[in-house]
């Protein structure tokens, strides 16, 4: 999506099976890792909300379940994906090389609109399908931080923001485009593009989630591959999740809530229509912009065309890559972990079935 996307017919020295098994297996490894430590965030959340919840209100039990999601499913896995691929460490590749600011930075960042136009088009496609095979609700409420949906407060919701704009799109750039990605890409550009981008949309962990952040995991992948640098894709990320932090500020607020409640203006005290008239002159903002995003993403695409990814290491087929990724034994770890992830299929009925409680 970038026209710095010839920087991807790079010559790479020819790659073996033995060193792509090697890779893969490191992969597989670090995705198991990383849904590991979305199980454990669950059993520490439920431990401290056991041990203090009595005893601190609930605007401080919201923020420090979001401290502990943010740490374990972002923090954690950022620290540990950053020894396993070598970027720290005595022989460290360093981490600064990532965030390199790539020549076209203004015209990669232009690429903005498409990227949000093209995740809203899945996202749309997503939510329609979901309501016409009616999918049970629980297995589409889980949100990214595997905290509960609720209504919160202005403090609640400024934390929120926080880790939407300045914690997720830093460490989830690192973690899936400056690591997984980076790992695979000398095995083949659009191999890794595609899967940096699917784990990216797995890994938000629930079906209403999953495809659109998938679609923009491999938009935002694209971008990082064309133009050597996690730097584009970071800023990016951050502007689509500040969309969603302005909605979340202002649902924050009395008036807003009652609106969306009782979805009538005639309750709401004079003082609090401000922010009901915000609310709906930025959802109908969002509204035309999708539409001109998903425009402008239909005609980015039309211009990939132009840019063929160079095939990097032929000797290995994109299958084979796929099947040797997938049939390690950390991997197979990791598909039934997320498969538990989206359905519970394992935790909430095989185990209970045989006697076994998940906790």
């Amino acid at each position: 999506m970038s026209d710095e996307t010839n920087n991807i017919e790079v010559i790479q020295p020819q790659k073996t099976i033995p060193e792509y098994k090697r890779s893969a297996l490191k992969v597989g490894l670090f995705v198991m890792i990383c849904f590991i430590l979305r199980y454990l965030a669950v059993f520490v959340i439920n431990s401290v909300y056991d041990a203090i919840h009595e005893n601190v209100s609930h605007g401080a039990m919201y923020i420090t379940e979001l401290s502990i999601s943010g740490l374990f499913l972002q923090i954690l896995p950022a620290v540990i994906g950053a020894f396993m691929f070598g970027r720290l460490g005595k022989n460290g590749k360093g981490i600064a090389s990532l965030y390199k600011i790539p020549k076209s930075n203004t015209r990669a960042l232009g690429n903005f609109p498409a990227v949000y136009g093209i995740a809203q088009l899945v996202n749309i496609i997503t939510i329609v399908v979901m309501f016409l095979i009616s999918i049970n609700n629980d297995m589409t409420r889980k949100l990214n931080t595997v905290v509960e949906e609720s209504s919160v407060s202005i403090y609640e919701a400024l934390f929120m923001c926080f880790m939407l704009v300045v914690i997720a799109p830093v460490f989830e750039e690192f973690i899936f485009r400056g690591l997984i990605m980076d790992e695979l890409k000398q095995y083949g550009n659009g191999f890794a593009i595609i899967t940096a981008g699917v784990l990216f949309g797995l890994y938000h962990g629930n079906f209403q989630q999953c495809f659109y952040t998938a679609a923009a995991g491999i938009a935002l992948s694209y971008i990082a591959n064309a133009t050597g640098s996690i730097f584009p894709t970071t800023i990016i990320h951050a502007i689509m999740n500040s969309i969603g932090a302005v909605m979340i500020l202002l649902m924050s607020t009395n008036g807003v809530q009652e609106f969306i409640l009782n979805g009538s203006d005639k309750e709401i005290p004079d003082s609090d229509m401000i922010w009901v008239a915000l609310y709906g002159i930025f959802m109908v903002s969002v509204i035309i912009f999708i539409i001109v995003g998903i425009i402008s993403a239909i005609m980015k695409i039309k211009q990939i065309k132009r840019y063929k990814v160079k095939k990097v290491c032929p000797e290995i087929s994109n299958g084979k890559k796929a099947g040797l990724l997938l049939l390690s034994v950390p991997s197979i770890i990791a598909v039934l972990l997320i498969i538990d992830t989206f359905t519970g299929v394992f935790s909430r009925i095989i185990l209970p079935a045989m006697g076994i409680t998940a906790g």
